[in-house]
């Protein structure tokens, strides 16, 4: 298998890593998506916390009254919720992998960590939800490949430790 990262050469290898990596965030990044702002998980938690929220009121004898357009407006909220989180979860990977592509020592230590966790953890997840979701689990289960790809490559290309000043 050396062979093969030998002869991508180094920074072809950094691209496919980041590709691969960017493409397992889009995918995740499209589950969450997904998974909650679906409309009908969406009225089915919203009525089981209307029930809730009236017997409170109900017990401080307070009548209850809803805006107009309240639950689309919660609805509303929780899909710009979910998108601003998966931005920033977005923004905050782009940049170690820029960074990453630059042989930056704290983004090889990044992917590191990200690229091995997410071999287990990313066919763990798609086995997990493959019943709910078969298209998501199977892509996990594939996608744990392509981040050990870019694992063993980071065994490959390791990035210099830093060397010391002489003063």
């Amino acid at each position: 298998m050396k062979e093969l990262y030998l002869k991508l050469g180094e920074k072809t290898y950094r691209y496919l890593a980041v590709a691969f990596c960017f493409l397992g965030d889009l995918e995740l990044s499209k589950y969450i998506y997904d998974k909650f702002t679906t409309p009908e998980l969406f009225d089915k938690q919203f009525e089981q916390a209307m029930v809730l929220v009236k017997e409170v009121y109900k017990k401080q004898g307070v009548p209850v009254e809803w805006p107009e357009n309240f639950k689309e407006r919660v609805y509303l909220m929780v899909v710009t919720g979910v998108l601003l989180c998966l931005g920033f979860y977005l923004v905050f990977h782009l940049l170690n992998y820029t960074f990453f592509v630059f042989k930056k020592r704290f983004a090889h230590l990044y992917i590191t960590l990200l690229s091995w966790s997410a071999t287990i953890l990313a066919p763990l997840m798609g086995l997990w939800i493959f019943n709910e979701w078969p298209v998501y689990g199977t892509l996990f289960v594939i996608q744990g490949f392509l981040f050990f790809f870019v694992a063993w490559g980071l065994r490959i290309y390791p990035v210099q430790k830093p060397q010391p000043k002489n003063s």
